[in-house]
């Protein structure tokens, strides 16, 4: 349930700076909201394979103390990309 709460959440943020962004710039354009958001999601998609790929090594597993875990983040990052994809697809 935490996964969930923290993808809306980011979902949530990443739509909202969008729109903003979208608003000041281009005056609400559709088509730049698209791209903007299929950008954002390429972001949190490379921010995933970051933490799935370099912060899942041998060294980062020896550690006892683990204030989160970066399989959680790298999950939630993907679900955050499909949602922004699937937001960019409802402006096509």
């Amino acid at each position: 349930m935490r996964l969930l709460l923290w993808s809306v959440m980011w979902i949530g943020i990443a739509f909202a700076l969008s729109v903003f962004v979208s608003y000041i710039i281009y005056d609400m354009d559709l088509a730049v909201l698209q791209k903007q958001l299929q950008a954002a999601s390429a972001v949190f998609f490379m921010a995933a394979l970051i933490i799935g790929g370099v912060f899942t090594t041998n060294r980062a597993f020896r550690s006892k103390k683990r204030f989160f875990y970066h399989e959680e983040w790298s999950f939630i990052c993907i679900i955050v990309t499909i949602g922004l994809f699937t937001l960019s697809l409802l402006f096509s």
